[in-house]
């Protein structure tokens, strides 16, 4: 099975705002467009004038933001969300219902402004509202409407800040549960290889099992290891062991079966579930496995590097996984010390190897017994140009 490559990185809820700020600046200007008609049918040519204007702030809101200049974009929207909702105010009075613009400035100072200027930005809101309202109380309104040309104005406000409500709040639902699902994928996928991690290669494999003893399947497991993966770290640096296990990765996800479970079980090991595999048939898929990452060439500075894997199979009986995991860590200790570069399964030890791991021990000792085994030395495909490393 091909492992899910990681896809690139969740849009940011900052780049969203942003991008969701252009379309909104598009969008405020259509609507100050039909704004501009309806105060003109209804005579009110300084509200008319006043649209114009807000016309001509939000595109270069528009443009502000395609440059990245966006701090004088938001500076140019609080002016005019703020010159509009004052002189709407106070033009055709507090009843008019332009006040309500105002209040969208409140997501938006909660999620877009840093924790400690949203308290003081939220007063300071708080301040105009209440100071737009005593002006109106004062001295509102300037320029009245009819009785109903203003019903007209106020309920097209009414629905229009309805509406500009409704879109924060569901962009914001989406940007919240993208997140949710980027959380969820993270906490089931190794970022590095674009495998399953351990916890959901557990979650997977017990279904599996499940359904293979109640349909009476056979189940092998596979336990993979890098040879000499510290070689690499130490020679060629850790980018250039990253490079090594995402590319053995891609190499086993192509090589296995589509209903194969792969995970990287931890480090440079990787482990792949087998459903309806018996030893024969997981022995020529583990060996299918062991050549397609043989042949890889590994990009690196000086020169492609080679890898190869030691591998370990058990079969998992009564669906239990630990056991056979520590089975196929005592056949892939076995593989370490026949030369490395094989396959063996548990059915070939007969009586566990002095030393190797048994069905009692666990598996973190013989872990660090492969790894003190004698090292053959991991080097560049042999080309023209620089020659390859001394062992």
């Amino acid at each position: 099975m091909p492992p899910q490559s990681l896809p690139a990185t969740v849009e940011s809820v900052g780049a969203a705002y942003w991008a969701m700020l252009q379309r909104i600046a598009v969008l405020a200007a259509c609507v100050d467009t039909g704004f501009l008609v309806l105060y003109s049918l209804l005579g009110a040519k300084t509200l008319a004038l006043m649209n114009l204007g807000s016309i001509a702030l939000y595109l270069a809101v528009w443009w502000l933001l395609r440059l990245r200049c966006n701090s004088l974009a938001i500076a140019l929207v609080w002016i005019e969300v703020l010159g509009h909702a004052a002189l709407g105010s106070l033009l055709l009075g507090w009843d008019s219902e332009f006040h309500y613009f105002l209040l969208l400035f409140v997501p938006a100072i909660v999620v877009g402004a840093p924790a400690r200027r949203a308290v003081p930005m939220m007063v300071l809101l708080l301040a105009c509202y209440a100071g737009l309202y005593a002006a109106c109380e004062t001295w509102a309104p300037l320029s009245p409407l009819p009785p109903l040309q203003l019903e007209i104005a106020r309920w097209v406000n009414i629905l229009l800040a309805f509406a500009l409500f409704y879109a924060t709040a569901a962009f914001y639902r989406q940007r919240v549960r993208a997140a949710e699902q980027q959380l969820r994928r993270l906490a089931r996928v190794d970022a590095l290889t674009g495998l399953s991690n351990r916890t959901h290669f557990h979650e997977r494999a017990s279904a599996e099992l499940a359904r293979a003893r109640r349909e009476g399947r056979t189940v092998t497991l596979m336990l993979a290891d890098v040879d000499e993966f510290k070689v690499v770290n130490d020679r060629h640096g850790h980018h250039a062991g990253d490079r090594v296990l995402a590319s053995v990765a891609r190499a086993m996800g192509d090589a296995l079966r589509e209903h194969d479970l792969l995970a990287r079980w931890g480090g440079e090991e990787f482990m792949a579930l087998l459903p309806s595999t018996d030893e024969a048939l997981a022995r020529s898929v583990a060996e299918r496995v062991r050549a397609a990452v043989e042949a890889l060439d590994v990009p690196n500075e000086d020169a492609p590097l080679r890898v190869t894997l030691s591998f370990g199979l058990a079969e998992v009986r009564d669906g239990d996984l630990h056991a056979a995991t520590l089975q196929a860590d005592a056949a892939l200790y076995a593989s370490k010390r026949s030369g490395r570069n094989r396959v063996t399964h548990a059915g070939d030890l007969g009586d566990p190897p002095q030393g190797a791991p048994s069905a009692t021990t666990e598996v973190a000792p013989a872990r660090a017994r492969r790894d003190g085994a004698t090292r053959r030395t991991l080097s560049p495909r042999r080309r023209r140009g620089p020659p390859p490393l001394p062992a």
